[in-house]
């Protein structure tokens, strides 16, 4: 138990530095180009590591990109963002069902990567809250599952310096989607696209 509770201030006492450190730190340049798939196979692989302490088996988490489209900015930054999505949907996504993350360029130049999981699902009066610092919208299941409740409060904040923001759609009892959304300036998509996006399992 002293463990457990030791394990829970650490942390949130990272994620309230990592919070400092985005606020005091300059904004990210817009000439640093950050790999979307490797962001990505990086977060994912973390995310199983991550099922296996929460539910004791690895998840399945689908990935769908082109490799060689890039994001500007802060790539500890970035991961961070990511990760604290992928890290939500699988501690609100059952053992037994998978999770989907996914990167789109679209023809006006934005980039969008979304996190969609098949979890609880949100209803819509807490969606306007959700990245408010300590907002729960289940206190006794985010102290189950190891949640500090400062995630998506660093999500936002990243989004933020990058120019960029987040989306949510969710149905009670029916999963949930974050789309975070890069503005043109900050896409730089493949020279030759693939006729499909790369997927892996």
């Amino acid at each position: 138990l002293m463990s457990q509770q030791a394990s829970r201030m650490q942390s949130l006492v990272d994620d309230l530095l990592t919070l400092s450190k985005l606020e005091g730190n300059p904004l990210p340049a817009d000439f640093g180009w950050v790999q979307v798939g490797s962001l990505m196979r990086q977060c994912a692989d973390e995310g199983r590591a991550l099922s296996r302490l929460v539910w004791g088996r690895s998840q399945e988490i689908h990935l769908a990109f082109d490799d060689e489209d890039e994001i500007a900015g802060s790539e500890t930054e970035l991961h961070s963002a990511l990760f604290n999505l992928v890290g939500n949907a699988v501690r609100y996504t059952p053992a037994d069902k998978s999770i989907r993350v996914t990167w789109t360029a679209g023809a006006n130049g934005q980039g969008v990567l979304t996190v969609t999981d098949q979890g609880i699902g949100i209803a819509p009066e807490h969606i306007p809250r959700l990245t408010e610092r300590f907002y729960r919208v289940d206190r006794s299941r985010s102290r189950d599952t190891g949640g500090t409740g400062l995630g998506l409060a660093i999500v936002k904040h990243v989004l933020q310096r990058h120019d960029a923001e987040l989306k949510i759609d969710s149905t009670p009892g029916a999963g949930s989607s974050f789309r975070m959304v890069f503005p043109a300036h900050r896409v730089r998509v493949a020279v030759t696209r693939s006729a499909e996006l790369v997927n892996q399992d």
